[in-house]
């Protein structure tokens, strides 16, 4: 194989950098807990959970009475699968292992005496799982290194921490927000941010791995507003900030056993931010029980860093993942029989923040899933305690690209695949 082919193939190895959590809408969950995950993720203008409000809106904390508490987990499931074709060399496809993952999530709120004031704490995590795909020898794209990317593992998680507060400015006319607190956690296997070592002509290149994960905290802030416009309709919006993270710094080494500092210590850096999210929701009651809700969301990853930027530096490091903004919706609905038994549906739709000249450089971060169809139900067991569980599942979608290397032949592509499958339990103890 070429030199040409060599480094076009290993250079591929950018994408091992993108975060795992790449899951549903964009990065991030399309909802949180069991009852906002089976509504479709809908909730901007209703207070059907404690949890999608804090994910959504913190402005929604004034429909809760008393002291609330949830408690929810959830167990994720993701299904990739990439594939290559290079005329002359080969093809073929490799499915990525991939387990269930644990999601957790939690919230507490409470009504001071006033009334007019909701404090509370959520902690939510919105991404948390991984990518494995095993060396192949029949898949080009996942030859050994140099002339692939040979292993790709890759382990994010990130979780959101926010101290809200809400007030009635109003008895209709409802404010609120949040200081976030982020933290996350990523391991990469191998990691192409940092400069290739090459050695020789033509040059074998090699990425070093950063599979001692590092940890780094991040910081934002929320802010939304509701009105309830009567006992049937609201409306409802909010901006979350970007979420300004610490660089990612890992302890690696010099992968080149062809050079003489081949093992010799390495530190890789890489800074990756959360982007901004606009979303806005109306909320309609049209029936006793019945809660009908639909938002709009919009992702903005065109100024995020780490996400913004595409491309290699000059040295073969990786500028970034270029991620076009995109725009979510969700609707969903809720029944309560009787008040004592509830079902309820929804649906997603997250537009593929990943262009087809993206593709190769996104392989283990296949952003690319766009419906979502949610079930969920619950049940008062008693005044104070209520469960209830969610589903759902995100169709496949598959997304072709070419290798972008032109000592490759003509029609080199690579292919992505992606479908998800998620199970939801949550608690709630407390007043609505």
């Amino acid at each position: 194989m070429s030199g040409g082919r060599r480094m076009g193939l290993a250079t591929a190895l950018l994408v091992l950098s993108a975060t795992a959590a790449s899951a549903t809408d964009g990065h991030f969950l399309h909802g949180v807990g069991a009852v906002n995950s089976a509504m479709g993720g809908a909730g901007v203008a209703v207070s059907s959970s404690l949890l999608g409000t804090y994910y959504l809106n913190p402005a929604g904390l004034m429909g809760f009475d008393g002291t609330r508490v949830e408690f929810g987990f959830e167990l994720f499931k993701a299904d990739r699968t990439v594939s290559s074709d290079i005329p002359g060399f080969g093809s073929g496809s490799t499915t990525s292992k991939s387990d269930w993952v644990p999601v957790p999530a939690m919230g507490i709120s409470k009504r001071l005496d006033n009334d007019k004031v909701v404090v509370g704490l959520g902690a939510v995590g919105i991404g948390g799982f991984g990518v494995d795909y095993a060396a192949s020898l029949t898949n080009p794209i996942l030859t050994p290194q140099p002339n692939g990317f040979g292993q790709v593992y890759s382990n994010y998680s990130l979780l959101k921490i926010m101290p809200a507060v809400a007030f009635a400015v109003t008895p209709k006319f409802w404010l609120g927000g949040a200081v976030n607190v982020d933290w996350a956690s990523l391991a990469v296997q191998p990691m192409p941010v940092a400069p290739p070592a090459c050695s020789g002509t033509p040059q074998p290149c090699f990425y070093p791995s950063a599979t001692a994960a590092d940890g780094a905290f991040g910081f934002g802030f929320q802010l939304g507003a509701r009105y309830n416009i009567n006992d049937l309709i609201s409306v409802g919006a909010s901006y979350t900030s970007p979420q300004w993270f610490d660089d990612f710094e890992f302890n690696s080494a010099n992968a080149n056993p062809n050079l003489p500092d081949f093992g010799a210590p390495i530190v890789i850096e890489f800074g990756l931010d959360v982007p901004a999210v606009w979303a806005a929701g109306i909320g309609v009651t049209p029936l006793p029980g019945l809660t009908l809700a639909a938002d709009g969301k919009y992702l903005t990853y065109e100024s995020t860093d780490g996400f913004r930027d595409s491309g290699f530096n000059p040295d073969g490091s990786v500028a970034g993942f270029g991620w076009k903004n995109i725009f979510v919706v969700a609707v969903g609905g809720e029944y309560w029989i009787k008040e004592k038994f509830a079902v309820r549906a929804g649906y997603n739709y997250s537009e593929n923040p990943i262009t087809e000249e993206q593709v190769f450089f996104n392989v283990p971060a296949p952003a690319i899933v766009q419906s979502h169809l949610t079930l969920g139900a619950g049940v008062k067991i008693a005044r104070r305690l209520q469960v209830d569980l969610g589903y759902y599942h995100v169709f496949e979608n598959s997304v072709t690209g070419p290798i972008p290397n032109p000592s490759l032949p003509p029609g080199s592509t690579v292919t992505s695949s992606m479908s998800e499958d998620s199970i939801l339990l949550q608690f709630t103890v407390g007043s609505k």
